[in-house]
């Protein structure tokens, strides 16, 4: 790289956002866009198209994810947790579960709230989430009586396809059954509003081949048609630069061959690097805790102690069970070297077998677990979080049907496992993520602070117990021989000594660049996107989230894309959403 850059606008991040904000800007051929990615580019062979191959990926693929240590956390025995980010244009919107869940319209309404700012409530938001998808609304032969779609909630034609599997995981049949013994109802359209209930799983596939930021909106054909929108893969945004305390530009660092530049904008930089590189990047342009920042030799522009602060999560357990199945479960496919060259010349043949069958179908459950607000925990909860608990279509939890093992190593390859993951929703820890030192090349310093809210472990108890009473059913009876990792027994101290030992991340951070009021001292971004207390910057991705939202939140990270998009060519007006192009 060499020269002087100059665009009207400059993206930093080539993620879910990213994308869908460098796409939507450079839409308008007037202004030019600059979209700087730190990984590499879509065209780069991989296995990320391929549905069945999303576990593969995780340790197949270490080029395409960020690897991102957490410090020892105090309530789970002092371990450190490994969180993995896509690092590819697309950012992890070509790694994650394709599972696509909008979660309540009530966390939306309380979005709206939190920002005032109403065009977030679900009334003004389902446009745009239809206007995002191409929904199929064909149900798999077989499991009809399990899916009824609100085609009133749903869109056609949009950038991501949306649909169910032509041909179901082994177990969903059972499974559902089993939750509904349990009382959880079934949910026929669990992306309507209500998905509390337990549901066929719509997922973000279509023809066999994951649907997703990069070729959704960024495809060698958008990239070519777009003739003001330049794309720097493998290079790191390492600071902004100010002008007192507008933007100007960015600094760059290109990894291939270590040479640096600066580039300038006419009008914004807006940063998109996700939870945990957005507040580093503010942080190392020095906006964010003013002492804290000097004490590492970077000077302050704005002292914001918010930055970095607010993080929320999910995270993940799994009980997981030898059972009496002849199918192949997804890890067998991989282990048996001729099932792995069968399902791939099938893939390569037609796009169905096992690689269209796993990553494309599936079972969720989404409980509201009345136990737990009959908790000592939750009567020491305030009466707004008591009713945000309450609110009768939020779930408390999300409980998933797997093939294979997850946790479970011993196990023999002839013998068939299954796996209940059971993700926990509405914790109400808050962690941080800081800086480690001045030099862009460290990681950030994550703290999540799992379980240190003592709701959290009430959550993780009645879950655990939750689930257990669903291997418990007579649905499963005939079907399950043993559990192979689980709690030892039902009694409180029993599952909390396994929540600590293997509770997980839930690749759903947010919050760390909260977006809120001018007069929220908590807000690091106003309802436009703009970090407050200086000009020409914006944030556009999860961190801005001032909810935890009871779903994968990678419907959230298009929405933001697009609203920020939007805002901005709107000059600031936040209307009827833009015609995607």
């Amino acid at each position: 790289m060499d020269g002087t850059l100059i665009f009207d606008y400059i993206v930093c991040g080539g993620g879910t956002s990213g994308c869908v904000v460098a796409s939507t800007l450079a839409s308008n051929l007037n202004v030019s866009v600059l979209l700087v990615e730190a990984g590499r580019d879509a065209t780069a062979p991989s296995d990320v198209l391929i549905p069945g191959k999303y576990v593969h990926q995780l340790s197949a693929d270490p080029e395409g994810l960020w690897q991102l240590p957490t410090v020892p956390q105090k309530e789970l025995g002092g371990r450190s947790i490994l969180f993995l980010r896509g690092k590819q244009l697309g950012g992890s919107s070509a790694i994650n579960y394709m599972a696509l869940a909008r979660g309540p319209a009530a966390d939306y309404d309380e979005w709206a709230r939190l920002t005032e700012d109403d065009s977030w409530a679900w009334k003004n938001i389902l446009p745009l989430m239809k206007q995002l998808e191409d929904f199929r609304p064909s149900r798999p032969c077989g499991f009809e009586q399990y899916a009824d779609p609100d085609l009133s909630c749903h869109g056609a034609g949009g950038p991501i396809k949306v649909g169910f599997g032509d041909v179901m995981t082994p177990g969903v049949d059972t499974f559902i059954q089993a939750c509904g013994e349990t009382g959880i109802p079934l949910c026929k359209d669990n992306n309507a509003g209500d998905p509390v209930g337990v549901s066929l799983a719509q997922f973000n596939t279509g023809g066999g081949i994951r649907s997703y930021a990069a070729n959704a909106f960024l495809d060698q054909q958008k990239q070519e048609s777009l003739p003001n929108l330049k794309i720097l893969t493998n290079t790191d945004v390492d600071q902004v630069m100010f002008d007192n305390k507008k933007a100007k530009g960015v600094k760059l660092h290109n990894k291939v061959d270590s040479t640096t530049l600066e580039a300038f904008c006419r009008k914004e930089v807006i940063i998109c690097q996700g939870t945990f590189g957005s507040p580093q990047l503010l942080m190392l342009s020095g906006v964010g805790r003013k002492h804290e920042l000097e004490q590492l030799g970077i000077q302050s522009v704005l002292d914001n102690p918010e930055v970095g602060q607010n993080m929320l999560d999910h995270s993940i357990l799994t009980i997981e069970y030898q059972v009496r199945d002849s199918s192949p479960a997804h890890n067998q496919i991989f282990a048996n070297p001729k099932l792995l060259a069968e399902a791939d010349a099938q893939y390569a043949k037609d796009r169905t077998g096992p690689h269209n069958t796993f990553g494309t179908s599936g079972s969720v459950a989404f409980p509201k677990i009345q136990d737990l607000f009959q908790s000592s925990e939750f009567e020491t909860l305030d009466e707004k979080t008591k009713n945000f608990m309450l609110e009768k279509t939020r779930p408390s939890a999300e409980i998933w049907l797997g093939s294979g093992p997850a946790a479970f190593e011993t196990g023999s390859p002839q013998e068939t496992y299954m796996t209940h993951e059971l993700l926990l929703q509405n914790n109400l820890s808050r962690g941080t993520v800081s800086l480690q030192s001045a030099n862009p090349r460290d990681l950030p310093r994550i703290d999540p602070r799992f379980l240190q809210h003592p709701y959290d472990k009430r959550i993780a108890i009645e879950t655990v117990r939750k689930a257990i009473a669903i291997g418990r059913t007579r649905a499963y009876r005939s079907n399950i021989q043993r559990m192979v990792h689980g709690p030892n027994g039902d009694d409180d101290e029993s599952i909390l000594r396994f929540v600590r030992t293997n509770l997980g991340q839930g690749y759903h951070s947010l919050g760390t660049c909260r977006m809120g009021p001018l007069r929220n001292s908590q807000a690091v971004v106003d309802r436009y996107f703009r970090v407050i207390g200086v000009e020409g910057l914006r944030v556009a991705d999860l961190s801005v989230c001032p909810i935890l939202t009871s779903n994968h939140t990678q419907i959230n990270a298009y929405l933001i894309g697009q609203r920020c998009a939007n805002t901005i060519l709107h000059d600031g007006e936040l209307g009827k959403p833009l015609e995607l192009v």
